[in-house]
């Protein structure tokens, strides 16, 4: 039987592949029988040890000003950050205002959850007349969960709404689970959690080849994190910091966490920036991807406004396609299908253009609504020939060859009608 921890430790990393990523769960109730417990508990991390009746912790408190940057983004309006009609694209049941807010990160054991996962590193911030104030909960052994957690818990409860980085999948998941596994009650937060990594992928998600935090930094935010340690090894670096007690990467890992929460509140400013005034402040792309979330929720005008600020400015074919796509399929819906047809048409006569869906919306327009028959023929074989040299697939060349069809017997009975 092994006697301690770092027994348990050296097991797991001799009978494992040095990647993967350790199981925690075998170490809950293991004690530390021959650790020196009294050097461990008085490291602080520049932070404060709290002591209370449930056990200790280390907490950190950090402030980024009203005149702090976070890469290219100032901070300066974090306080007065605009959240009346917000609803549409924060897809909360409720304004709010930047007081309600608390942003939450997790540094954990592993990096799949699971009941066997801690989130031994809890990080919040907070918007207040100073500026961001940061405040991270470190519990340096299991049996300072407890403690951490219920002290977190209680600062939760002071705010309205949650916000997070993918926190809607991993990070609010894995603290409801040690929170309830603590015998504590977790807080519900639906439809007050704004998890910025959707709404990032709704704006950047076809400009940006990932739409990670670490992307968004450096393509959106203008920040290079230097000497940051990769979230895969964070894991790993704990149960190592369990192991010699070293300090040098835990320190390195509380860092980490510290600028993932002022990373979420530059974005967030961001993020609230480009839709207050999407033309004023938003790049071709970005108009693109607020003029869709606009239209999902049937702010017509506004969509239409975006996606022909969009075209104005689009840098390339592609973008312009799309944005000229999307107004037109916008305008069948809302307006009706003729005030489509001028789009259809200058989509049909892009230069060099193989684009098989104006053909097949104009012939659609003829045969329904005009009864022009004979252009929607037209309209039609020019879609069946671009098929054909796209080889697209066979069950669209299929319905445009019974299109065809259907034209050719309409054209027939409107001859012999006419005589």
């Amino acid at each position: 039987m092994i006697p301690n921890l770092k027994g348990k430790l050296k097991t797991l990393s001799s009978s494992s592949p040095s990647n993967k990523q350790p199981n925690t769960s075998v170490l809950e109730n293991t004690s530390r029988n021959n650790e020196p417990i009294g050097e461990e508990s008085s490291v602080d991390f520049d932070g404060q040890i709290i002591h209370s009746s449930e056990g200790t912790f280390v907490k950190k408190r950090s402030l980024y000003g009203t005149d702090a940057y976070y890469g290219s983004t100032s901070l300066t309006k974090l306080s007065t950050l605009d959240f009346t009609d917000s609803q549409w694209w924060t897809r909360q049941d409720r304004d709010f205002t930047p007081k309600d807010i608390v942003f939450l990160d997790t540094e954990t054991t592993g990096l799949s959850g699971g009941l066997g996962t801690y989130a031994f590193l809890i990080g919040l911030g907070f918007i207040t007349e100073e500026g961001l104030v940061v405040e991270q909960y470190l519990m340096r052994d299991f049996d300072e969960e407890y403690p951490m957690l219920k002290s977190v818990l209680d600062i939760l409860e002071n705010y309205r709404v949650l916000v997070t980085f993918n926190g809607k999948s991993f990070d609010w998941p894995l603290m409801e689970s040690r929170l309830i596994y603590s015998r504590l009650k977790p807080l519900h937060w639906e439809n007050a959690h704004l998890d910025l990594l959707h709404v990032s992928r709704r704006i950047w998600g076809n400009c940006l080849e990932s739409c990670s935090l670490s992307s968004i930094e450096e393509n959106i935010l203008g920040n290079v994190r230097q000497d940051d340690i990769p979230g895969f090894m964070i894991p790993k670096a704990y149960l190592d910091y369990l192991d010699t007690r070293e300090t040098n990467e835990m320190e390195r890992i509380i860092r980490h966490n510290e600028w993932d929460i002022a990373a979420m509140s530059a974005l967030l400013l961001q993020i609230s920036k480009l839709f207050l005034d999407p033309i004023g402040n938003g790049d071709a792309s970005e108009l693109l991807g607020i003029a869709r979330e606009l239209e999902r929720n049937d702010r017509i005008m506004e969509a239409a406004e975006c996606y022909e600020a969009c075209i104005r400015s689009a840098p390339n074919r592609s973008l312009k396609i799309e944005a000229k796509k999307r107004i037109a399929y916008m305008k069948k819906r809302h307006v009706g299908p003729e005030e489509a047809m001028d789009l259809w048409l200058d989509l049909a006569d892009e230069q060099g253009s193989m684009l098989l869906f104006p053909f097949i919306e104009m012939a659609k327009y003829f045969e329904h609504k005009s009864k022009d028959f004979q252009n929607a023929l037209d309209c039609t074989d020019k879609a069946i020939q671009m098929a054909k040299m796209r080889k697209t697939s066979s069950n669209l060349l299929e319905d445009l060859l019974k299109r065809r069809r259907r034209l050719i017997r309409k054209l027939e009975r409107s001859n012999k009608q006419w005589g």
